[in-house]
């Protein structure tokens, strides 16, 4: 009986390594194919982004050297095309860069599929591997299956068999494990590019939107100045007097107003964290020192704008004291609030106000609605189109509303 089980003992040591260990993730040629030409057709698009990327660069090269050449309405012009064209190109990064994630979540349906298949495969074999040591597990001893057999060549046959259905269910349950891990990891990858496409479809919307507030200055431009030189001077000179006259009244109206009344206790300390005076999704326009501002050869963008339709309701991001409520007719219109902790906004282009000088309004109260549609009232001179101008300022200073809005 010793030697019989030595016997035994060198047969499975043997068949060890006669048995083939077959991977579970050998992919199908068919679906290898499919997965390579879908790589391949990922580098021409990632090739053409590359390109666009360099072609974004020269217009953005182009737009430096013609904010430095001056600022007549030839080269404010010249200047708006050249934002418009590298915003065109930009639409095309954001186009192709869409194109190369679907063509990867392809990839992944398709990996996921085979890993699917793969499984339910596994699990099949693995039931009839169960199943079939099930019918051999009375006599799954070496004595037993000796006894069973009359000759050593049907002993052999049957110990070579017992011992391959323990081998096979042992590899299935790891390729089923394993198979599995991959899969959710796929799968995970997956919803990751489906994320990032959504988010990459919000940027090519704002970016569509951006070459319309463009278009729509050019065309202001052109039609309020009909190409005239003196005109456009004019219209920079009334804009840079605009400002001023709105930046030196804010600052002057907040310091009187600390000074006068005592708005510690009817303000208290109040959240330095502000609520959005308009929903944001529409995105923003212009953001706070614009560096592709078009009027940034006259003052730095002392905000932001918030994209809104005409007549949009606009409300106080904190509870403050109406410091001042502007109608400047077709001029530009504004809301200026006082909170605590030495903060105030600036609410501009509104078309109407709704809301009284020295009067208290909260969190959330309607104090006007949006404007700054070219050439109706509240909007002001050269506005992009409708929106929000909306201004943070910490003891008079514009600082960047970005830093306190959630």
């Amino acid at each position: 009986m010793n030697a019989l089980l030595f016997v035994f003992i060198v047969f499975v040591l043997f068949i060890g390594f006669l048995i083939p260990i077959n991977s579970a993730f050998a992919e199908s040629s068919d679906v290898k194919s499919e997965i390579e030409e879908m790589n391949s057709e990922v580098q021409k698009k990632k090739t053409q982004v590359k390109e666009l990327n360099d072609r974004i660069e020269h217009y953005r090269q182009l737009i430096s050297q013609k904010k430095i050449e001056g600022a007549s309405i030839e080269d404010q012009i010249n200047l708006i095309e050249s934002q418009v064209a590298k915003t065109k190109v930009s639409i095309e990064v954001s186009e192709q860069e869409i194109k190369v994630i679907e063509l990867q979540v392809s990839g992944l349906d398709v990996r996921i599929g085979e890993a699917e298949a793969r499984i339910e495969h596994e699990r099949l074999l693995l039931t009839s591997l169960i199943r079939d040591l099930h019918r051999r597990q009375s006599n799954s001893s070496v004595l037993g299956i000796l006894l069973s057999h009359d000759t050593f060549s049907d002993f052999f046959d049957e110990l070579y068999a017992v011992v391959s259905l323990q081998r096979n269910l042992d590899l299935s349950l790891k390729n089923i494990s394993e198979l599995k891990l991959s899969l959710e990891s796929e799968r995970q990858d997956r919803e990751n590019k489906r994320i990032e496409t959504v988010s990459r479809r919000l940027t090519l919307e704002s970016t569509r939107r951006k070459m319309e507030d463009e278009l729509m200055l050019k065309d202001t431009l052109l039609s309020e100045t009909m190409s005239s030189e003196l005109e456009y001077r004019y219209m920079l000179a009334e804009l840079k007097r605009e400002q001023n006259e709105a930046d030196s009244e804010i600052t002057s109206l907040e310091r009187t107003l600390r000074e006068k009344m005592d708005l510690s206790e009817r303000l208290g300390a109040s959240s330095t964290v502000l609520a959005w005076p308009v929903n944001p999704e529409r995105g923003l326009s212009t953001i706070f020192h614009d560096p592709d501002y078009p009027f940034r050869n006259i003052f730095e963008h002392p905000g932001i704008d918030i994209r809104a339709y005409q007549g949009t309701p606009i409300r106080a991001v904190a509870s403050g004291v109406v410091g001042r409520a502007k109608n400047a007719g077709m001029g530009y219109s504004y809301v200026l609030l006082v909170h605590g902790n030495n903060l105030s906004s600036v609410y501009g282009h509104l078309s109407r106000i709704t809301v009284k000088e020295d009067t208290f309004v909260e969190r959330g109260e309607l104090i006007g609605y949006s404007g700054g549609m070219p050439g109706t009232p509240g909007a002001g001179q050269l506005t992009t189109g409708p929106h929000l101008h909306f201004e943070v300022r910490l003891n008079g200073i514009p600082v960047n509303p970005m830093q306190y809005l959630p």
